[in-house]
């Protein structure tokens, strides 16, 4: 299938670099040789993050000390070379070329003496300086890869097998690198030494001129043969090439060279490095090295390697999608805790991706207060922890209120809570889940404070409701961003809150809210009655104000033909004829808190409207 020879010839490294840090390619092109560029070319240099190459793009060739690049006709993207868009360019060693946001640079010139391998599928060999005197390197794509046969099939397959079992026994970092390093140096009888490094790949050097600046390694496992007494640390330049182009490197020191600067660890003469791919794995890798030569005698080949580096990419994969879908059950853990599962659907679906970006929504959003908390203080200021626990006890129930109802918590903020509806899922109800959400919970802390010697004793809560546009979403700086909502119908629900306690009532809600309810909300579940017309501090625009009051407990006493009354005695206070509704009030019991609030704003005003009486009172308080 294959076969190997020896040549001299002259090659020029070629450097490629993308905007990011991480898009880096070193390629190398010997005398003579064509080599097609593209974003996905079926043979030659892929360069996949840059939308302006074509698949198929353009050739380069290194002929008489110049490079020669011509664009193809199918390409659409021009070679731009000195400020020029041009379809050919000729370059020396030193000069660039650049295609959309990708920048091609001739480098150095060297003779080298390479091992030509010859097979089925095209290896692009990569040249560099530093790593010791090279026959050759190579960087791998995962197709060319899947062409290649495993060394030792049975037993690598077997530990395939076995390796989500494995994993899942590995609760640390340290633990899953002494698990993989084993599992390697098992499976990959050539290798002499295998080492599970982890890096903060925001410390990584840039280029390979600042390899000196190399971080230590967050988590390194190194597991040797026991025969081998030679010391091992893994090429730092072999590492930063695969963690920087984030594909698997095989590099051969070439054995002529004197083991001790040609290599790192003596008696070693290849090695490979695969990272492990994906978010919750940034910065791993794994790194295996061997002699260079086979039992035989024979120089090791790529295609010697070829077979066990495919098996140890498989690995990097299963280990990279192990450990996303363990990141996905931790955040999802997280997530728990402030979203519902129907929103927790919505933000982690492969449709939901760039759910996060703020948008604007047609939102429900649910203030709630627990009232009560400084004479809880007071009470139990020797006692801090069982302070704490009520305080606790009070949270949970408004967020267990707003989970159950599909909603999501924005912010706690001391001993208040903000739940809010319509992001990432679209509510037909409207409101209407946030207004349940309001019922449960005041329902709950009726009944809780009615235990004696309940957390929640001494605490009542007041709850707001209002529903408008308003932008959801990750909201917030680059290094400090939380998921919420902004927009004028949140102060709006925020006021709303506030006006429970002038209203003696538990919930109060806005006129959008209420409309929903009454399409919405069965009469079984909840009464809403119209409370006044208010115009909140700091506000122009009026707004109507209602309540929301649950069924039974602490207003069994409020009848139907109460809240009659004094919804007739509200229209003749709106209509200016307030003695007619003063009248009317004196048929609705004292108890009722918006029958106070009239009689304090009316008393307030003389009991006669103001000439440029609106049907609206202007609130002190926010």
């Amino acid at each position: 299938m294959s076969e190997s020879s020896m040549f001299s010839a002259s090659m020029l490294q070629v450097s490629i670099s993308g905007p990011d840090p991480s898009q880096r390619l070193q390629k190398a092109i010997r005398e003579g040789q064509v080599i097609r560029i593209g974003r996905a070319p079926k043979e030659g240099w892929a360069v996949p993050w840059d939308r302006a190459i074509s698949r198929e793009h353009a050739d380069v060739r290194w002929l008489n000390g110049e490079l020669k690049v011509s664009m193809i006709p199918q390409a659409r993207n021009p070679l731009i070379h000195r400020n020029k868009m041009m379809k050919e360019v000729t370059l020396a060693a030193g000069d660039w070329f650049q295609i959309g946001e990708t920048k091609f640079q001739a480098g150095e010139i060297a003779e080298r003496t390479f091992t030509k391998v010859v097979n089925d599928d095209t290896v692009n060999v990569e040249f560099d300086e530093g790593v010791g005197s090279i026959m050759e390197e190579y960087a791998y794509s995962q197709e060319e890869l899947s062409k290649v046969a495993f060394k030792n099939s049975e037993l690598q397959l077997e530990i395939l097998s076995r390796l989500p079992r494995l994993i899942s026994g590995s609760h640390t970092d340290e633990d899953l690198g002494a698990l993989l390093s084993r599992l390697l140096l098992d499976a990959i009888p050539p290798a002499e030494a295998v080492a599970v490094a982890h890096f903060d790949e925001t410390q990584l050097p840039e280029s390979e001129a600042s390899i000196n600046s190399f971080p230590k390694p967050l988590t390194l496992r190194v597991e040797t043969r026991e025969n081998f007494n030679s010391r091992f640390s893994p090429s730092r330049k072999i590492l930063l090439r695969a963690l920087k182009s984030q594909s698997s490197v095989i590099h051969i020191w070439d054995p002529d060279e004197a083991a001790g600067g040609a290599t790192v660890s003596a008696g070693l003469g290849w090695a490979f490095c695969s990272p492990i791919v994906g978010e919750s794995s940034q910065g791993w890798c794994l790194y295996v090295s061997g002699k260079g030569t086979t039992d035989g005698g024979l120089i090791v080949t790529e295609e010697d390697v070829a077979g066990d580096l495919r098996f140890t990419e498989l690995v990097a994969q299963f280990i990279g999608s192990i450990r996303n879908v363990r990141l996905l059950q931790e955040q999802k853990t997280q997530l728990s805790s402030f979203f519902s599962p129907k929103v927790i659907e919505g933000l982690t679906s492969e449709s939901g991706r760039d759910t996060l970006e703020p948008s604007e929504k047609n939102i429900s959003v649910l203030f709630c207060d627990v009232r009560g908390f400084s004479k809880k203080s007071e009470q139990l200021q020797d006692d801090l922890l069982s302070l704490l626990r009520s305080v606790s006890a009070a949270l949970n129930v408004m967020a267990k209120g707003i989970l159950q109802r599909d909603g999501a918590i924005a912010d706690f903020q001391g001993d208040a809570a903000l739940g809010f509806w319509g992001w990432p899922v679209e509510l037909e109800e409207g409101p209407v889940p946030a207004c349940r959400a309001a019922l449960g919970i005041c329902t709950h802390f009726y009944n809780e404070i009615a235990v004696p010697g309940s957390l929640l004793e001494g605490f009542s809560v007041g709850l707001g409701v209002a529903h408008g546009r308003a932008l959801a979403g990750q909201i917030g700086t680059d290094q400090q961003a939380k998921i919420g909502v902004f927009g004028p119908v949140v102060n709006q629900g925020a006021r709303l809150e506030t006006m429970t306690k002038q209203f003696d009532l538990p919930i109060c809600i806005d006129e959008a809210t209420a409309e929903y309810a009454k399409m919405y909300l069965p009469p079984s579940d909840g009464r809403i009655r119209r409370l006044a017309r208010v115009r909140p501090k700091g506000m122009d625009t009026p707004m109507t104000v209602f309540g929301l009051l649950p069924l039974g407990g602490q207003f069994e006493w409020l009848t139907d033909e109460i809240v009659a009354d004094y919804d007739t005695a509200l229209d003749s206070v709106t209509e200016g004829k307030w003695s007619s509704a003063l009248k009317i009030l004196e048929r609705v019991p004292d108890q009722d808190g918006p029958k106070q609030f009239l009689l304090r704003n009316m008393s307030a005003l003389g009991n006669e409207p103001p000439e440029s009486w609106d049907g609206a009172f202007s609130l002190a308080n926010k």
